[in-house]
């Protein structure tokens, strides 16, 4: 019997909110075999498992294999020679649910989350929605629909396999993709559609599994619980990050990750297991918001911090998780519904495309997206991999369900066929589509970076007094190099302009960002600055304006609701809101400056003349001015305060500069690193 307590009125909201998950949990955890295992067992068996991923790591690199397909492999060929060897899974179906759920998803989704471009995440949310609810229904329904067609299943269980198979893992995906460099565009598609479908699926697996074991569920029931926890997660998610984004600025770098695993873990666990709403969706809601309020709400010791932190838990659970999944994966089950398997592969593999695609081609007709592209659906649809969620869900199901033990066997198959062929062959497809390619401007823009890190490099050794013959025909070496590869692109006029226009944007925006950094910026004067210099280059890189007539298009509006929300969170104590205008006209008129002087790198590079850069010298001379009498007008207003204000400013960008001289004392070793932070924190 399932282990219900203090059940409300069956069809209250309250029921509806509650019940079904809690009843599938419960119903699992009662008639699923349990782990024995103690806590130091426990602990050794993770330690082991552990330093093994370390050494398949150093295999994968010699074999040039996602580290995941390895892990999984062995971890699945370690559990066919489990009795000889001794190995065994060291978890049981419904504990393996629950520690996915509790322990893995948080750190998985929060990472990925938090490492998106929140923006363009927002500017994609409609084809992400689509890929994640939509298509996974029709990919959940064409895969029900096969089972019940070709092994009689009963529809309502098949459907419940077709939900729990179509959520998409791409860790090994994602990890190639950022090794390959493919556009941001697709890698956020990607990593999207896999975090909002992790959510859609267990609580879609919630509903179905509680119809099939008996519950009286109605339709319209059924897709109001779904609407429910899933935009109820989302929303509460939001919260959770917004309140934790807004006591950013006072903490220090080591607070600041303990804050983050707190999010993380405990907007899960709260939002999925006290409030009955999607804990996926809540981590999802949450690491967005504060990767992208991080710029201009979090030092930057903050973000450094965070990103080795998430980085090396993401590393841990991934390794961990697919280990556990070659060793959950039963090979007697597998053997004995080898045809039941063979057909789950082929329909979950055709049904991919036939969800994906049509769908995609709905949305750039009808809701004017920009077009995802063939090349991009392509791989959207062979990096469809299945992975530890689809695992758990089916290792949780009940004993009670007559096709638990088939569901299992052609979860598994679907599992280790999608990771031995999709997971291996993605990165040729990649390469064969040209998508790894980057074009011509962001090649040249690649050169300029180059010369512009021999150029520093030279004036760090004069300063260093350091004029070794060998170091310095290195890098003489490295310029002609430089050079000779610029010559090879050749640019149109309107590539020339839009390359001149980025370099002077990416100055900008990281002029923007060191000044936050530094103090001189407050977070609601950053986060507009950011912005404004972030539309600029999304419109260049698409080619929709000209360079000295830029200005940001039109939010959408749940990016102009998330920016009105961030612009109301308080800033740190002690800085006075009549001072931020100031701040934020002094820092366009300091980022225009140095942008222009960026510029001046292109008059001694091959294919772009001095007429080419001078339209967007003379934009940001403009732009240099008329900030210039804003700040002129500000100090004027403030009368006797004006020359605080100018003194203030002095200050901070003299912090700057001795900031940037320290680091470089760091980076030649003469200073340790820990000193410079000490006195830059300080400073700060």
């Amino acid at each position: 019997m399932p282990r219900w307590r203090s059940v409300p009125e069956a069809g209250s909201f309250r029921h509806r909110r509650t019940v079904l998950p809690r009843y599938i949990r419960s119903n699992a955890i009662s008639d699923t075999p349990a782990c024995t295992m103690t806590l130091p067992q426990w602990t050794l068996t993770v330690s082991t498992l552990l330093a093994g991923s370390v050494l398949l790591g150093v295999l994968a690199r010699r074999l040039r294999l996602p580290l995941t397909v390895v892990l999984a492999a062995f971890g699945f060929l370690a559990g066919w020679l489990g009795g000889p060897l001794g190995i065994e899974s060291p978890l049981e179906g419904a504990e393996f649910e629950e520690i996915l759920v509790f322990i893995f998803l948080p750190v998985l989704v929060f990472a990925a989350a938090s490492n998106l471009s929140t923006r363009t995440f927002f500017r994609n949310l409609a084809p992400i929605l689509v890929l994640a609810i939509p298509a996974l229904v029709v990919s959940a329904v064409l895969v029900g629909v096969t089972l019940r067609l070709g092994l009689g299943t009963p529809l309502v269980a098949a459907l419940v396999f077709g939900v729990l198979i179509s959520a998409t893992d791409p860790v090994a995906v994602v990890a190639i993709f950022r090794e390959l460099g493919v556009p941001e565009r697709l890698l956020t598609l990607v990593e999207g559609e896999s975090m909002l479908n992790d959510g859609v699926a267990i609580v879609g697996y919630n509903v179905l599994l509680a119809a099939a074991l008996g519950v009286e569920v109605s339709v319209l029931g059924g897709a109001g619980d779904f609407l429910l926890v899933f935009f109820g997660g989302a929303v509460i998610g939001t919260m959770v990050g917004f309140a934790a984004a807004s006591i950013l600025p006072w903490l220090d770098r080591l607070s600041a990750a303990a804050l983050s695993v707190a999010v993380a873990y405990g907007g899960f666990v709260l939002t999925e297991h006290l409030l009955g709403f999607s804990g996926v969706m809540a981590t999802v809601a949450s690491g967005v918001v504060l990767g992208g309020l991080a710029p201009s709400r979090a030092s930057a010791a903050i973000r450094e911090l965070w990103d080795q932190l998430w980085e090396a838990l993401e590393f841990i659970a991934n390794a961990l998780l697919f280990l556990l999944v070659g060793l959950a994966i039963d090979p007697r089950l597998i053997l004995e519904n080898l045809g039941a398997m063979v057909l789950a592969i082929a329909v979950v593999l055709a049904a991919r495309p036939l969800a994906v695609v049509p769908l995609a081609s709905v949305l750039e007709r009808f809701a004017g997206i920009p077009r995802v592209g063939r090349r991009n659906e392509t791989v959207l649809v062979w990096g469809g991999l299945r992975g530890g969620v689809a695992l758990a869900l089916a290792l949780a199901l009940p004993e009670s369900l007559p096709q638990r033990e088939a569901f299992i066997a052609m979860t598994g198959g679907v599992v280790l066929a999608t990771l031995l062929v999709n997971a291996t062959t993605i990165g040729p497809l990649v390469r064969r589509l040209g998508l790894d390619r980057p074009g011509r401007t962001q090649q040249y823009l690649a050169g300029v970076a180059r010369l512009s890190g021999i150029e520093a490099a030279r004036k760090r050794l004069v300063d260093l007094n350091l004029f070794d013959s060998t170091v310095w025909s290195h890098l003489d070496s490295a310029e002609r190099q430089a050079h000779r590869d610029l010559e090879k692109i050749e640019l149109t006029d309107d590539e020339k302009l839009h390359v001149a226009a980025r370099q002077a944007l990416f100055v900008e925006r990281a002029s923007y960002q060191r000044l936050h950094d530094a103090g001189l910026l407050p977070p609601s004067a950053a986060r507009t600055l950011l912005n404004e210099a972030e539309d600029r280059i999304e419109e260049i890189s698409l080619g929709h304006a000209a360079p000295e007539n830029l200005r940001p298009r039109e939010l959408p509006r749940v990016e102009a609701w998330a920016k009105k929300l961030a612009a109301a969170l308080p800033g740190p104590f002690g800085t006075p809101r009549k001072e931020t205008p100031y701040a934020e006209a002094s820092a366009r008129r300091i980022a225009a400056h140095r942008a222009g002087e960026a510029l001046d790198i292109f008059e001694r590079l091959p294919g772009i003349d001095a007429s080419t850069v001078e339209p967007v010298k003379a934009a940001l001379a403009r732009r240099e001015q008329e900030a210039g009498e804003v700040v002129a007008s500000l100090e004027h207003q403030e009368g006797p305060d004006g020359r605080r204000l100018r003194q203030r400013q002095a200050e901070v960008l003299g912090r700057v500069a001795a900031a940037d001289k320290l680091r470089e004392l760091s980076e030649s070793g003469l200073l340790p690193e820990a000193t410079v932070r000490r006195v830059v924190q300080a400073g700060d």
